[in-house]
């Protein structure tokens, strides 16, 4: 401290014997500045206790340039306890940084409360925002083009709204959970949905129902989670009450697939998969676990990420530049969870 306040780069500068402009490209990655120069301006501020605000030089930084920049993304997202989405936010946080954007995170509780955080994001002057959420409004999405602020959406897409999306093919995914299940030969099978208003379990379940008909089998029961542990772990209680119970259940996220084997097993003393097959969607780290070995579908995660943010980057870059949808496979990673290895050897 230096007269009961803290240092800043000025003194810097005089500790060190440079320019307070020395000192702004000392501390700016990428900027140019002697070697030799930038030690002493270091040790001159690690002497000092100095340490760079990067808001305001971000801000200073910004008055050169036609369009304000805050150096910020905001990233929205439900159900950051998921194992999935946390997953998510790592990647995209790590992809931002790389491209020299830093978060705003902003964790809410429910699908509705998405649009009065988006409007709460803006007020921060953010660069622009991921959502990792299927609900948004036109009025949202009008807002957000009002302020030239690009909006992506991350792991789900948006009909009739004109914005960016980076997802995989869930339809596909539900496909490929069903052939599993049909090639096991299960004759009482059931679906755990997800959320009746985000497109995203609508694909998974729309893609398992048309797959099973093609193959001769039919849906025997379904339920409704919020791709909860709880929701699951619910759900396969009323489903296993049923006579006959289900023999295999496709959940359309791990966490309701990892409920429901913990409500086969603790309720019901099922063995799995001998009783019943359990599939889930996502592939979140918990379900390769050796208490778990979850069968599901996989998601290229690290691409879509990557994916996102560099549409995002672009259309901050570039306004004009126009919306995409950009849709990846995802990948059936068999586990002892479900029969498919056992038959696959008779």
């Amino acid at each position: 401290m230096l007269a009961n306040r803290p240092p800043n780069s000025y003194d810097v500068a005089q500790a060190a014997g440079v320019s307070q402009s020395a000192v702004s490209r000392a501390f700016s990655p990428g900027r140019s500045i002697a070697k030799a120069t930038k030690e002493k301006v270091l040790k001159a501020a690690a002497e000092l206790g100095y340490q760079p605000n990067a808001i305001a030089r971000s801000m200073s930084s910004a008055r050169t340039k036609a369009v304000q920049k805050s150096g910020l993304v905001g990233v929205v997202v439900t159900q950051l306890e998921n194992q999935f989405f946390a997953k998510i936010v790592h990647t995209l946080s790590l992809s931002l940084q790389e491209q020299g954007w830093q978060i705003l995170l902003f964790s809410v509780e429910s699908e509705v409360d998405v649009d009065p955080a988006l409007f709460e994001l803006t007020q921060y002057q953010v660069d622009g925002v991921i959502v990792l959420s299927a609900l948004m409004s036109q009025k949202v999405a009008q807002h957000c083009r009002n302020l030239s602020t690009p909006v992506v959406v991350f792991n789900r897409y948006i009909k009739d709204l004109d914005i960016s999306a980076v997802r995989v093919d869930n339809y596909a995914g539900g496909r490929m959970a069903a052939d599993v299940i049909v090639d096991a030969k299960h004759q009482y099978i059931a679906h755990i949905a997800g959320i009746q208003e985000e497109q995203t379990g609508v694909d998974r379940e729309l893609g398992f129902c048309e797959r099973l008909r093609e193959r001769g089998a039919t849906l025997y029961q379904r339920e409704v989670g919020d791709y909860t542990f709880d929701s699951g772990y619910e759900a396969t209680q009323r489903l296993l009450n049923m006579q006959p119970r289900p023999d295999a259940i496709f959940c359309a996220s791990d966490l309701m697939a990892l409920g429901a084997m913990h409500a086969a097993r603790t309720l019901f003393g099922l063995s799995i998969p001998t009783d019943l097959t359990i599939i889930g969607f996502d592939d979140v780290p918990a379900a390769a676990w050796p208490g778990h070995q979850l069968t599901t579908i996989s998601q290229p995660i690290e691409e879509m990420g990557q994916a996102a943010v560099k549409t995002l980057v672009s259309e901050m870059e570039n306004p004009e530049t126009p919306a995409s949808q950009q849709v990846f496979a995802g990948k059936m990673v068999l586990r002892s969870s479900s029969l498919s290895d056992l038959y696959a050897q008779i």
